[in-house]
């Protein structure tokens, strides 16, 4: 199962709380600029961020998310044997590589969303042709203006007018993708559910999906 939103919607933090309600149930997995610096994602990352853009662009747009897509594949053959009763729990997975590096190369290209959703689908299908899809995702949702806040005191910087205008992309772009596949996206707003019911809504997602699948979520 996978956690997706805009930057700031408070997804790493519900990710923890729910792992740590799940416990032993719970296999987490941090999004992959949070990975170990010494392991091969980590040194990817801090390739990708070595002009100090906080969305890993560094002018080669097509190069950088043939780089990602590989990363959440490598991410899924690292796995441990994950047993029945057991889920994994991922911040960030396909949908992330995919929704953000579209809206970066219609950002290049001067593109429309239409342009960008159809980028999206082909960036999560190359994924999806090496590893599986989560068995849900949930999509955490929030007021921009506090999603925006949250991201400029984690990171200590004012967004730039392109940042912003990449998260609202992105934002749309999620939004897209969850309407024409509802059976794959629980959306879950963080303006209607409080911390507590977000964390609830989550991990009673994680132990379905293990009583149905026996196997990563």
């Amino acid at each position: 199962m996978t956690l997706e939103g805009v930057n700031g919607v408070g997804k790493t933090r519900l990710g923890r709380l729910a792992a740590a309600a799940l416990g032993e149930a719970c296999v987490p997995l941090v999004e992959l600029p949070d990975s170990p610096p010494a392991a091969l994602p980590g040194k990817v990352i801090a390739a990708l961020r070595a002009d100090g853009d906080r969305f890993l662009r560094t002018g080669h747009p097509g190069t950088e998310t043939l780089l990602l897509a590989a990363l959440q594949v490598h991410r899924y053959e690292s796995l441990p044997v994950v047993g029945p009763g057991r889920t994994v729990l991922e911040d960030r997975g396909p949908a992330s590589v995919a929704v953000y590096q579209a809206a970066v190369l219609a950002e290049a290209a001067g593109a429309t969303d239409g342009w960008a959703l159809e980028r999206a689908y082909e960036i999560e299908r190359a994924v999806l042709a090496w590893r599986p899809p989560p068995s849900l995702t949930v999509l955490l949702t929030d007021d921009p203006a506090l999603c925006l806040g949250r991201f400029e005191e984690r990171t200590g910087q004012a967004a730039s007018l392109g940042e912003r205008a990449l998260m609202a992309r992105a934002e749309r772009l999620y939004h897209l993708l969850a309407a024409d596949r509802p059976e794959q996206y629980l959306l879950l707003d963080r303006r209607t559910a409080g911390e507590k019911q977000a964390v609830d809504t989550i991990t009673g997602a994680c132990r379905r999906a293990a009583r149905k699948e026996g196997t990563p979520a």
